[in-house]
């Protein structure tokens, strides 16, 4: 990363879709339950991706964004509320209310370009964008013993305003009230 990089959080729609960095393109550990491995993530789970993203735009509205760094994806922001991601159910710490969005992923793909402050600028992001759409909070499952987590550490969330609800386990769930 150079002084002067542009950085840029990007909506994602049908053109888009594959500027999504892999595995998240095809990652589907959210929208399913039950064992998850690799054999689960595979570059052939991408038209389910597609498929699940379809629907919950037209449910909700946008719930996918890349960052890009001087135009290379380097991380990526999934986000709905719980419904649309069956995997909460099986978090032991506290089910996300149904008035709040889910933050199910937000992953600096890009090792070298981790603890650069681009986590805190799509988190932002986010924020503003559901702030503006008028939605009352944000959740997510946030790790407290490693910064290796796709929905991101608990101190990033912590940092920026984030409340734990429940700290039952090593993935207590925040919240932001918006």
């Amino acid at each position: 990363m150079k002084t002067g990089d542009l950085f840029e959080v990007k909506g994602v729609d049908e053109n888009s879709f594959k500027d999504i960095p892999d595995p998240c393109r095809y990652c589907m550990y959210w929208q399913t339950t039950g064992n998850y491995g690799e054999g689960t993530m595979k570059p052939e789970m991408e038209q389910e991706k597609r498929k699940w993203f379809g629907e919950v735009v037209r449910a909700f509205g946008n719930c996918l964004k890349v960052a890009y760094l001087s135009n290379v994806p380097i991380g990526f922001v999934q986000y709905a509320p719980a419904k649309f991601f069956p995997r909460v159910k099986e978090y032991t710490s506290e089910q996300p209310t149904e008035d709040s969005v889910f933050i199910a992923c937000l992953y600096i793909v890009n090792k070298e370009a981790r603890g650069k402050g681009f986590g805190t600028l799509m988190l932002k992001d986010l924020v503003a964008e559901l702030e503006k759409r008028r939605f009352s909070a944000i959740e997510t499952f946030a790790r407290r013993s490693s910064t290796e987590n796709p929905s991101g550490p608990s101190k990033l969330y912590l940092k920026h305003n984030f409340r734990t609800k429940n700290e039952k386990d090593d993935f207590p769930l925040v919240r932001l009230e918006l």
